[in-house]
């Protein structure tokens, strides 16, 4: 358990470092998203400059009366001038555009990094804050192991007369799965989501059972879409686990600490964080 202890905080520091470096790029993109925003916002507003002055000289040019022109340059000129100016402005507009569509291509680029390097960063802190739950109950069951209260099971938690269901998780781990259950003074009972335990058999399961659990991570969609099922509608509570791991099924029966006499009258379905009803 001392070693668990160590392993489990070892990664829980290599998420912090990741969840930092996550929000450092996080802020790297959202720096350059806005940069890109000003570069468009100055291109558009260098357009429309653009477009104003050709339309002044447009209305300069048909305004202004044939007589007051010079009489070195003669209407030829005036014209040959003119489509020079539009031509250059019309250059000037394409590149514009041109570089508009660029940013804006960039900048839905970056938007879509930045979106992407938020949800990582959601998970990335949803995932921390399990392995911190992890870490605190088997931190408590040290302590309950090396200081046991007089008459209180083994690692501190008592939940005599409850009935856990376990479904899923992997054949090698269910000793040890069984024995941190019973050590809490409840009865265990284990279904391998249908690999070689029939189907047939869950109804059964869950209408014996007061909790109901399963590993997301090492269970057929099929098998936890039953259990979810039976135990809605026997009335059952149910609790997803994050991990098929003896740490992940630690924090949940911490969270069912002190609970066996509201198991016996029925109240199981007011208990809080991850189980389910």
């Amino acid at each position: 358990m001392h070693m668990l202890s160590h392993l489990v905080g070892a990664a829980n520091r290599a998420d912090i470092r990741r969840l930092r470096q996550l929000e450092e790029n996080n802020a790297a993109l959202a720096a350059k998203v806005d940069r890109q925003q000003r570069q468009l916002r100055d291109g558009f507003t260098a357009r429309d400059a653009t477009i104003r002055r050709l339309n002044e000289l447009m209305v300069r040019s048909i305004a202004q009366p044939a007589e007051a022109s010079s009489p070195d340059a003669g209407p030829a000129d005036d014209t040959e001038g003119f489509a020079c100016v539009v031509a250059e402005a019309g250059r000037r507009l394409a590149g514009e555009t041109a570089r508009r569509e660029r940013l804006e291509r960039r900048l839905a680029a970056a938007s879509q990094a930045l979106q992407a390097a938020e949800q990582a960063r959601r998970l990335a802190e949803a995932e921390r804050d399990a392995l911190r739950l992890e870490l605190a109950s088997i931190e408590d069951r040290i302590v309950g192991l090396l200081e046991p209260e007089n008459g209180a099971p083994a690692g501190g938690l008592d939940l005599s007369g409850l009935v856990v269901l376990y479904v899923g998780g992997r054949a090698n781990q269910v000793p040890q799965l069984r024995a941190a259950v019973e050590s809490t003074g409840a009865r265990f009972l284990h279904h391998d989501g249908g690999i070689e335990h029939s189907a047939t058999l869950l109804p059964g399961l869950v209408s014996r059972t007061d909790l109901a659990m399963f590993p997301v991570d090492c269970v057929s969609h099929d098998a936890m879409a039953s259990v979810k099922r039976l135990c809605r509608q026997a009335g059952k509570p149910f609790s997803p686990l994050r991990a098929s791991s003896l740490t992940a099924l630690l924090s949940a029966l911490s969270s069912v600490r002190r609970i066996s006499e509201r198991a016996v009258a029925g109240e199981l379905g007011q208990l809080r964080g991850p189980i389910r009803t």
